[in-house]
């Protein structure tokens, strides 16, 4: 098998975000020879990057304009796109594809996903496929239209919940009121962001053609627990008692109004619990595996460990000076 060339230049969208940002870091120090190109759609966010990565290149651009994406894509050999929810993703990809080819030197592109392992569109309930940018079949779209592509894609399936939303979806009610309050009690694995950004790094910069057209479906190989247990290890691990609601009145009172701020919907409630029953029914396909360790070289982060280092924004304290 030949090998695969290290790449010249690697575009890292979303470099500003939990996840890009590590996989550009992973990227710099594994591969400090690597021409590193930081895309970020905030200008705001541009200054920072520049300051955090002085010798990568910074771009603007967004997914929705074309002609920016084409000057981003320039000389790139290499890719990493992640995306955020509730993108149209049929248009993002369709220009990614095009900027792509109107340069014709991309050699690999890494593409995040996060999907119940083996989910299909045809096996979405149709009360997630009436909402068409959302989470159950965003993805699922974004990775018919770039098969279709015919590119060079290894996917990162992220089959597992961030550690991550401890602080933020979850975060609130439990910085407030020591509750964990996610409806349909079932099983779920879990992952820290820095694992899944080092994962596409460490991919992108492999010499190893094998990556090219496989999906690795990621967890931490050791957290995988329902809900009420996710709670019961909170309480033992961070010193306080997290109790855990599980009713849909109980999301609805701690969590409607940032639910319906965040996709701007008023039925964005009832969108949720319809996803959160989605992946009850789905609950079996979340497992344990060495994929974080044999792509990175190291084991991943345990949740225990990610608690004890997070414990004071988990529960919304602070250190003393």
């Amino acid at each position: 098998m030949v090998e695969k060339p290290m790449p010249n230049r690697i575009l890292v969208f979303g470099a500003s975000g939990h996840i890009g940002g590590p996989a550009a870091a992973a990227i710099a120090r594994e591969a400090p020879q690597v021409q590193l190109r930081l895309a970020t759609h905030h200008a705001s966010s541009a200054e920072k990057l520049t300051k955090n990565f002085p010798d990568a290149e910074v771009v603007v651009a967004d997914y929705f304009n074309l002609p920016g994406l084409i000057e981003a894509f320039q000389d790139v050999d290499a890719c990493f796109v992640v995306t955020p929810d509730f993108l149209d993703e049929e248009t993002a990809m369709t220009n990614i594809i095009a900027a792509v080819r109107h340069h014709n030197t991309l050699q690999h592109l890494v593409r995040l996903v996060a999907d119940p392992i083996g989910m299909t569109l045809e096996r979405v309930p149709a009360a997630l496929m009436a909402v068409g940018g959302g989470t159950a079949v965003q993805h699922l779209r974004a990775k018919a239209i770039l098969d279709r592509s015919g590119l060079p894609i290894t996917y990162i399936n992220n089959a597992a919940y961030f550690m991550d939303n401890f602080l933020s979806f979850f975060g609130p009610p439990i910085r407030e009121h020591r509750k964990l309050v996610v409806p349909r009690n079932r099983r779920m694995s879990f992952l820290d962001t820095t694992d899944t950004g080092e994962c596409a790094a460490a991919i992108l910069v492999s010499t190893n053609p094998v990556h090219i057209g496989q999906i690795y479906h990621l967890d931490n190989g050791h957290d995988v627990m329902k809900f009420d247990e996710v709670a019961e290890f909170a309480t033992t691990i961070l010193g306080e008692t997290i109790t855990y609601d599980g009713t849909d009145e109980g999301f609805e009172k701690y969590c409607g109004e940032a639910i319906r701020a965040y996709i701007g919907e008023p039925d964005a409630v009832q969108y949720y619990l319809d996803y959160f029953q989605f992946e009850q029914d789905n609950e079996t396909v979340w497992r344990k595996s060495d994929i974080v360790h044999f792509l990175t070289g190291r084991p991943a982060k345990r949740l225990e460990d990610w608690l004890i280092e997070n414990r004071s924004a988990v529960l919304g304290l602070y250190a003393p000076l």
